[in-house]
């Protein structure tokens, strides 16, 4: 069952960028075609349907779990990435989702050099170091509990205390507001 459920969610993780992008894109259309579903109106999928359909995306993402297990990089996720790279404003998008949802999952600790306390008078922030430069560190300070925001802090070496956190773990702490 834990191996089933693993898979389930690297084939979410592989896949969520796109659903994230298509989310995005949807919301925009659904925006401006409001109008146009208040006039036709809009009829609800019975029971069956809704059913059927949530299994095919268990289903589905359990296949393409399977799938980055075994290859890690499953030939229709970088054929839609090339395709997807070409296009100007979904490339810049897509790249962000997919670089925050790596930090997440813990793919991309290799950008950060650690998890840190920066003091900033008084107070101490929990920051991510990304960039060492001379006597001075560059700290990305997320905001909380939605850490896609934030401040870049040029720091002094002696106001930045190393963290014994992970990556993942400075974001849980921060999305908890402190509480894990």
């Amino acid at each position: 069952m834990n191996q089933t459920i693993a898979r389930i969610s690297k084939g979410l993780f592989a896949l969520l960028p796109f659903l994230l992008l298509f989310w995005i894109f949807s919301f925009v259309y659904d925006f401006c075609a409001k109008i146009f579903y208040s006039i036709f109106g809009i009829t609800n999928a019975n029971l069956f349907v809704t059913l059927f359909i949530f299994a095919l995306s268990l289903w589905f993402l359990y296949y393409v779990g399977l799938l980055v297990e075994k290859n890690k990089e499953v030939l229709l996720i970088r054929f839609t990435e090339f395709i997807i790279q070409k296009i100007p404003i979904v490339k810049s998008i897509y790249s962000g989702i997919k670089e925050v949802l790596n930090t997440f999952s813990g793919k991309n600790q290799e950008g950060y050099l650690g998890v840190a306390y920066v003091k900033v008078g008084e107070i101490e922030l929990i920051g991510f170091i990304t960039k060492e430069e001379g006597e001075h560190y560059w700290v990305f300070v997320p905001t909380t509990p939605n850490p896609t925001s934030g401040f870049i802090l040029k720091m002094p070496k002696d106001k930045v205390k190393f963290s014994e956190l992970s990556v993942s773990e400075g974001f849980k702490k921060i999305i908890s507001l402190g509480v894990k």
